[in-house]
C-alpha cells in the first residue's frame, strides 16, 4: 500500500513538472570518476533550495530514473547510483525539487572514465592537494561519506603512491579512516596518491578508487639584502638636521648617526620612508 501511495506521489509531482515551468540553472563544475565502479551523485542544492522532493532524469527525458534497486541505474533516496557505473553513461543529468508552490531543476554533466593503460588512474579525474614542506600535513580520500555503512563506519581504504603499495608504517605515513597522515613533507613526497576501498551494495563488492595529485609548498624564508655597491666601504652624508654614517660590510649594514645641531633625531626619522622601504629584509642596526 506504501508503495502505492508513493508511486501516486510520484505520478502527481511528474505530472505537475511538465505541465509547470521550472528555473533552471546549470553546476559548472564537471565531477569525473572511474568507470565500472560504484558511483554515487547527489542533487547539488544550496540550503534554501531544499524545498521539496527530489527526482532524477537522464538528458531531457521526461521519464524518471528508476528506482528500483535492481536497475545499474537508479534513483535511492535523494541520490544516484552507478552499480556500476560504464563510460556510456556520461552525459547530463538533471535533478529537479518540488512542492506545491515550487520548482527548480538543475543540471549535472558526469563524466566516467577508464584507467589509463598501465596506470591505476585516469589523469582525468586527479583531485589536487597542496601541503607545506617541513610540515606533517594529510591527504583526504574524497567523496566517501556516500558509503558508509550501517554504523556510519567509512569503508576500509587502501593507498598507493604512483600506483605502487605505500608502507604505512605509522612513522612517515599514517592511515587514518579516509585520511593520509604525512610527517614532515619533503619534496620528495610529491606524487599521485591513490585512495582505493571497496563497497558492498545488495550483496555484492565494487570497487571505489580517487586520485590525488599532492603538490608541495616551499617554505617561505625571508631573504637578506645583497650589496651591490657600496662593498665594505664607509659612506657619509648630511640630510637636513641629521647626519649618517654608512658603514657596509659584506650583507650588514649599521647606521651611525650625529646631530651639529639641536636636539637628537631618532635615524627613522630622518630618513626619507621610500629609502627605508628600499633597503628590504636585511640585518640592520642603528648606532
Amino acid at each position: 500500500m506504501k508503495v502505492l501511495l508513493r508511486l501516486c506521489f510520484i505520478a502527481v509531482l511528474i505530472s505537475s513538472l511538465e505541465a509547470d515551468t521550472c528555473e533552471e540553472r546549470e553546476e559548472k563544475v564537471v565531477l569525473v570518476s572511474s568507470a565500472y565502479e560504484i558511483d554515487v551523485r547527489s542533487c547539488l542544492l544550496n540550503p534554501n533550495e531544499k524545498k521539496g522532493t527530489i527526482i532524477w532524469y537522464k538528458n531531457d527525458s521526461k521519464t524518471p530514473i528508476s528506482m528500483e534497486v535492481d536497475s545499474r541505474i537508479h534513483q535511492h533516496k535523494d541520490k544516484l547510483w552507478f552499480v556500476p557505473a560504464k563510460v556510456e553513461d556520461s552525459g547530463h543529468y538533471y535533478c529537479a525539487v518540488r512542492n506545491s508552490t515550487y520548482c527548480l531543476k538543475i543540471k549535472i554533466a558526469i563524466k566516467f572514465v577508464q584507467h589509463e593503460p598501465n596506470l591505476c588512474y585516469n589523469a582525468e579525474a586527479i583531485f589536487t592537494q597542496k601541503l607545506p614542506i617541513a610540515r606533517d600535513g594529510q591527504l583526504v580520500c574524497p567523496y566517501l561519506d556516500f558509503f558508509r555503512d550501517e554504523k556510519h563506519e567509512l569503508p576500509k581504504i587502501q593507498w598507493h603512491k604512483d600506483c605502487k603499495p605505500l608502507l604505512l608504517d605509522n612513522v612517515n605515513f599514517t592511515g587514518l579512516t579516509n585520511r593520509l597522515i604525512m610527517t614532515n613533507v619533503t619534496a620528495a613526497h610529491k606524487g599521485n596518491y591513490t585512495c582505493q576501498a571497496s563497497y558492498t551494495y545488495l550483496g555484492k563488492q565494487y570497487r571505489i578508487t580517487r586520485v590525488i595529485e599532492l603538490l608541495t609548498l616551499e617554505e617561505d624564508k625571508p631573504v637578506k639584502p645583497i650589496i651591490v655597491s657600496p662593498t665594505n666601504e664607509t659612506m657619509e652624508a648630511s640630510l637636513g638636521p641629521c647626519f649618517f654614517r654608512l658603514v657596509v660590510n659584506k650583507t650588514d649594514v649599521s647606521v651611525h648617526t650625529g646631530f651639529p645641531v639641536g636636539p637628537e633625531v631618532p635615524a627613522r626619522d630622518c630618513f626619507p620612508p621610500d629609502l627605508w622601504l628600499s633597503v628590504g629584509d636585511g640585518s640592520f642596526s642603528e648606532n
